[in-house]
């Protein structure tokens, strides 16, 4: 995968160590756009062949910026569940008691600022696919899986 400067944002060789596996058909069950779109890739492809997809992190929105106080009830729960991580500090990515993800900005006396735009907001990456082997379903109603 790569932003759209080129640089190797992750890699199943170096990051992985093996190429990534996956049962075909099963990112629609996963209901997850970019297996989906793995899903729809590889189909038709033969081992061997390449291709490359466009994602994008969706729309930035500035709604999703916003403080908190620091004395509200949501600030103090963060505390205490990152308190073995280091604390509360900006750069930090916390999960919301609404199990949205944010990332903290900054922190003051009075206020904590945070975002919860997808990280990847507002940006483009390409992921380049190579179908590495197909595997035999195990029986006959099995699915075949793709490792690319």
């Amino acid at each position: 995968m790569r932003d759209e400067d080129g640089k190797v944002l992750q890699s199943s060789e170096t990051d992985l160590g093996e190429p990534l596996s996956f049962e075909v058909g099963a990112g629609d069950m996963m209901g997850n756009r970019l297996f989906q779109g793995f899903d729809e890739a590889v189909r038709g492809m033969a081992v061997g062949q390449t291709t490359v997809l466009e994602a994008s992190g969706g729309e930035w929105k500035r709604e999703l910026l916003f403080a908190v106080p620091r004395d509200h009830p949501e600030v103090a729960r963060l505390e205490g569940r990152y308190k073995n991580q280091g604390g509360l500090a900006p750069g930090l990515v916390v999960e919301l008691a609404n199990g949205a993800m944010a990332v903290i900005l900054d922190i003051s006396e009075t206020e904590v600022k945070l975002d919860a735009n997808n990280m990847l907001a507002g940006k483009t990456f390409t992921i380049e696919l190579e179908l590495v082997s197909i595997d035999a379903p195990a029986t006959e109603d099995a699915a075949t899986t793709a490792t690319a």
